[in-house]
Formats: structure tokens, C-alpha cells, sequence
């Protein structure tokens, strides 16, 4: 298989302390709101209560933490196709209350609860969350939250809070 090389522009951006101090109560309002965009967008689909929410994304991010780093990752498990069970590390409650400031007795009643309703799987090590990125609403639930992290990214960058910097291009092999 032959080789490919073409350029890719990567982009950088930094952070005006100044700025950021300077427009702080704009800062922090962009940041809130998106989080709150964020939050809604993903419980329009997942019918969850917020502390439950907050489980399943941590669930959810520390089960594949492992398997999607870039390098690790084989093109073909790029898309929305599941996971091989083996790249799915369970995450143990104690860990889940660690990520998410939740007291571990209320992860452990609310886990209990999301594996009794399917929303978690139960394993020897922990619990995981079922893949559902083959879900009808998912492409678009992602869409949603890149349109939010755009829009809050436009105002930092409109604040000056965050700035970017010249391109540089480099060499990206393919095969």
C-alpha cells in the first residue's frame, strides 16, 4: 500500500490571563452556559436525574478512557460502531464518586438503581455503560454539543480570553 503525505494545518490557541481577568463575569457566564447547554442537550435523550446524568457520563468517559487514546484506537472503531468488550474498562463506584465529588453511598444507591433500569451493566469489576452510539439520537445529541462548545469558544475568542495562534503545517503520513 503506497504511501500518502499531505499537509494538515494544525492550530494552537492561548490563554490572556488578562483577558480572562479583565472579562471574567463574561468568561464565566459563556463556561456556565455552555455547561448547561451541554447538560441539556444530552437529557433531552437520556431521561436521567442530574446526579444520575453526571454517573453515566463519568461511567461512560472512564470505561473508554483507556481505548481512545489516538494512537490506540484502529480506524475502523472510529465511528459509531461498538466496542470490543475487552476495550471497555468497568469502573469501580468508589472510582465514580473520586471523578465526581458524588459521596460513594449515593453513587452506590443510584448505580444500583441505573443497573436494575439497564441504564449501567453490572460487572465483576465495577460497571459500564452500554454503547449507544448506533442510537438514532446520538449523531445528532454530538452534533448538539460541537455546536455549544463552537458557540462558547466564538465568545471566548470574541472576549480575547482565548486567542489563536498563526497555523503551522506539517507532514501527515497516511497509508
Amino acid at each position: 500500500m503506497a504511501e500518502r503525505t499531505e499537509d494538515v494545518q494544525t492550530y494552537r490557541y492561548s490563554i490572556s490571563v488578562e483577558a480572562t481577568q479583565r472579562e471574567l463575569r463574561l468568561c464565566g457566564f459563556a463556561l456556565l452556559n455552555h455547561y448547561l447547554a451541554m447538560h441539556q442537550v444530552i437529557a433531552q435523550h437520556v431521561h436521567l436525574q442530574p446526579v444520575e446524568l453526571l454517573i453515566l457520563i463519568a461511567t461512560t468517559t472512564g470505561n473508554v478512557q483507556r481505548a481512545l487514546r489516538t494512537e490506540a484506537l484502529p480506524e475502523a472503531l472510529r465511528g459509531s460502531k461498538p466496542l470490543p468488550p475487552e476495550l471497555a474498562v468497568p469502573m469501580s463506584r468508589r472510582a465514580i464518586a473520586r471523578v465526581t465529588g458524588i459521596p460513594t453511598e449515593t453513587v452506590r444507591r443510584h448505580v444500583e438503581s441505573m443497573v436494575k433500569r439497564g441504564i449501567l451493566v453490572s460487572m465483576p469489576n465495577g460497571v459500564r455503560a452500554p454503547s449507544r452510539l448506533t442510537e438514532r439520537w446520538a449523531a445528532a445529541a454530538t452534533l448538539g454539543l460541537i455546536q455549544s462548545h463552537l458557540g462558547c469558544t466564538e465568545q471566548l475568542i470574541a472576549l480575547q480570553a482565548i486567542a489563536p495562534q498563526p497555523p503551522r503545517s506539517t507532514r501527515s503520513q497516511r497509508a
